[in-house]
């Protein structure tokens, strides 16, 4: 019987646990949905005030998407592919592996967004106009290799506009499949470095995303961070969003050639937290150290002063008067 009480109260117990961690939850649930929903309506509507007619919009999402001319479309995909056949062409392939290298750096990305979305076609595929846009970057890298590597300069400046543009259609197709921002982010970015990366490992070599350099990976980052941000929070129009990504990752990218930025490198803090305590401990110590030698010293100038108090003719009482009345 003791037993069966026993566990009676114990399955009492878990279910009132098991309740009030349920309602927690629900609060905290709750409480982010009330920050969110506040976010969603306060911030659109001081953007709305703020900014002019023609540049927000009460549209959904999902109601429109970014349209890009072909001819921009192109230019990026080109800019891409040439430098995927540059890298072949220094690396001493044949013209099946320049092809190849060419095909990865400028179509790769957008094709591993499409195929992790699993709601599209791939869209490099359904529009031949950037197949052929990479293989004639190829064949012009691939026959006519010093006179491209002349205009690097212009390449330079074709690449990181099509970085911010690779970026903000990453970022919008995943708005427009239902994920959230963090994913959204996500795709942006590897629409806009994937084939680089796709690049660097058919060659056999640490993807540059991932080494120091001029904030690449952090533009694309920075640019789709800015898109998802206009759109979702803002209301901004996507063109005009799509406008101020491809600015500030031209920016990004120009500003960190010209001044040398580059991403941080790994710096290891585990001797100056394991020191905190030290250095705490120590402090303290000196503080108790300094607050002792004070009352301390306080406490002496008191005794001195008691001292001198108790020597002989200093602590008297004052002479009582006379008293001369008569002993009638």
């Amino acid at each position: 019987m003791d037993v069966a009480s026993a566990a009676a109260a114990a399955t009492q117990s878990l279910a009132a646990t098991s309740s009030l961690v349920a309602s927690g939850s629900a609060a905290a649930t709750g409480v982010v949905a009330e920050v969110e929903s506040l976010v969603a309506t306060v911030i659109p509507s001081i953007a709305a005030s703020v900014l002019p007619s023609g540049v927000t919009t009460t549209a959904p999402i999902g109601a429109s998407t970014v349209q890009i001319p072909p001819v921009l479309e192109v230019m990026a995909a080109f800019a891409g592919g040439l430098a995927g056949a540059l890298t072949g062409v220094r690396r001493q392939l044949d013209v099946v592996g320049v092809a190849t290298l060419a095909v990865a750096a400028g179509l790769g990305g957008g094709i591993i967004r499409d195929l992790l979305l699993q709601k599209y076609g791939i869209y490099a595929l359904e529009n031949p106009r950037l197949l052929y846009a990479v293989l004639l970057a190829a064949a012009l890298a691939f026959f006519f290799f010093a006179a491209v590597s002349r205009v690097r300069p212009v390449l330079f400046v074709v690449d990181a506009l099509a970085l911010g543009l690779f970026a903000a259609i990453g970022a919008d197709k995943a708005l427009l499949a239902g994920l959230a921002i963090l994913p959204a982010i996500l795709l942006g970015t590897i629409t806009s470095v994937g084939g680089g990366v796709i690049r660097d490992l058919l060659t056999d070599e640490v993807p540059q995303v991932l080494r120091p350099g001029g904030l690449y990976a952090t533009a694309a980052v920075l640019g789709a961070t800015a898109y998802v941000t206009l759109i979702t929070w803002l209301n901004i129009v996507k063109s005009v969003a799509t406008l101020i990504v491809i600015g500030l990752v031209l920016g990004l990218r120009l500003l960190s050639q010209w001044l040398g930025w580059q991403s941080p490198m790994p710096t290891d803090l585990t001797p100056l937290v394991a020191a905190a305590p030290k250095r705490a401990l120590r402090t303290g110590g000196r503080a108790i150290s300094w607050t002792g030698r004070l009352f301390g010293a306080r406490s002496g100038t008191t005794a001195e002063k008691d001292d001198e108090w108790a020597k002989p003719g200093l602590n008297r009482e004052p002479d009582q008067p006379e008293d001369t009345a008569d002993d009638t």
